[in-house]
């Protein structure tokens, strides 16, 4: 008997984002479909971080590994990655074409990383006529023109008209036009859908629970500075130690959360742990989405996870984009504090006062003006449960859904404050 199947495939390997974002999706599915399974293609170690729901199985893709011992050359390292990229690409196209999904979602990189889902697309669109594909995408996903660039070498752009059934954009239009940033053909424009922002269903904990967990007072002001998984997040947290430390005169009752995230080196998060004092507290892990909704103020990187939650919550936000080759997160700040929904902080200025004075800004903003700002700019963010309305196109209809969301923008729903 044929088990309805759909697979996921999130390019993460030490990153959360995409991961998290696949499971929500993979929750939302499950829950609507009691006959479906999911399985989640992707080098990330889930097991670590994450708990799967119900019906839903991951499929390691290896990443690879060398002993600290190992001096490998540029070539040497060169060859050993397309190595691997050719291995995960086998081991893709077998899983594609042995499960025979009725539907593949495939997030952020449309024909896998450097293209190492590219062979297991086509073959499974060849073998499996009546398997339907979707891309899901970022609204932001980094420099434009480096993108059209990447696309054109890949051959995205002929995948998207001639392989993929539907595109569903994790965003809105209002803030970030994909057709135009990323100059899609008006015959691929025909398959965008506006699903809006993507964001793990909101905590259901009291505040005060939150803070007492942690040993802090129930009330006064609370930043909360997370850096994702934590990988390069050490001068954003050190920078936020200090704009915390320089504050405390002003607010006297002032306390802070600093969240390391699971990979950031065990050496600087010796160094955060030997700064600790009875105000600024230090967790590797925590549920950040809970500590923001117990929060008056956030730092925060510019991931789209982190920065869609804390926009939910209506919390005051100061982004401190990732400084590197990769201009996503600095978009992103720049689009949000353009609406007035964020001030941010060039990676480059964390040394100067720059950081005190936009926390400063976070910590005495008018809560409700910021909700009521951020539900004008972003009225929903129930993007998971829209694009499951979007995916029953080819799953099924189900029961009543909110209606999808058109180019235009979503539907009112308001956001905590």
């Amino acid at each position: 008997m044929h088990i309805r199947t759909i697979l996921l495939y999130a390019q993460d390997s030490r990153g959360l984002g995409h991961i998290t974002r696949s499971l929500t999706v993979a929750r939302q599915v499950l829950a609507r479909y009691p006959d479906l399974v999911a399985y989640i293609a992707t080098k990330s170690p889930i097991a670590e971080n994450f708990a799967l729901p119900e019906r839903c199985d991951y499929i390691k893709l290896p990443t690879r590994l060398t002993p600290d011992t190992i001096q490998q050359t540029a070539l040497e390292e060169d060859a050993a990655i397309r190595r691997f990229r050719k291995i995960r690409g086998q081991l893709l196209r077998e899983a594609a074409l042995g499960l025979a999904p009725e539907l593949v979602l495939v997030d952020h990189e449309p024909l896998g990383s450097a293209g190492e889902f590219r062979e297991g697309l086509c073959a499974l669109k060849s073998q499996s006529p009546g398997t339907r594909f979707v891309f899901g995408m970022r609204d932001i996903m980094d420099d434009p023109a480096g993108i059209r660039a990447l696309w054109r070498e890949l051959g995205v752009y002929d995948a998207l008209e001639h392989l993929y059934d539907g595109i569903a954009v994790y965003g809105s239009p209002k803030v970030y036009d994909v057709a135009e940033a990323y100059a899609l053909p008006e015959s691929v424009r025909a398959k965008l859908h506006y699903c809006g922002y993507v964001v793990r269903d909101p905590p259901a904990v009291e505040s005060g629970r939150v803070r007492e967990q942690l040993g802090l007072p129930r009330d006064g002001p609370l930043v909360l500075a997370t850096v994702g998984s934590g990988c390069d997040g050490f001068p954003v947290l050190e920078a936020a130690r200090a704009a915390v430390a320089c504050l405390e005169a002003k607010l006297p009752d002032l306390h802070a959360v600093l969240v390391t995230g699971p990979y950031m080196p065990a050496e600087h998060q010796a160094v955060l742990r030997e700064r600790v004092t009875p105000t600024c507290r230090v967790c590797t892990r925590a549920d950040t989405f809970e500590l923001m909704a117990s929060a008056d103020a956030i730092v925060s990187m510019g991931g789209y996870n982190s920065v869609c939650e804390a926009l939910l919550l209506a919390r005051p936000l100061v982004i401190v984009p990732r400084a590197t080759h990769k201009i996503e997160q600095r978009i992103r700040a720049e689009a949000l504090a353009a609406q007035g929904l964020a001030q941010w902080v060039h990676p480059k200025d964390l040394s100067g006062n720059r950081l005190t004075e936009a926390l400063e800004w976070a910590l005495r903003c008018d809560r409700r003006a910021h909700a009521r700002r951020v539900r004008e700019v972003i009225p929903s963010f129930d993007g998971a449960a829209r694009l499951n309305a979007y995916l029953s196109r080819w799953l099924g209809t189900e029961p009543s859904v909110s209606p999808p969301m058109s180019r235009d923008g979503p539907a009112v729903m308001s956001v905590g404050t």
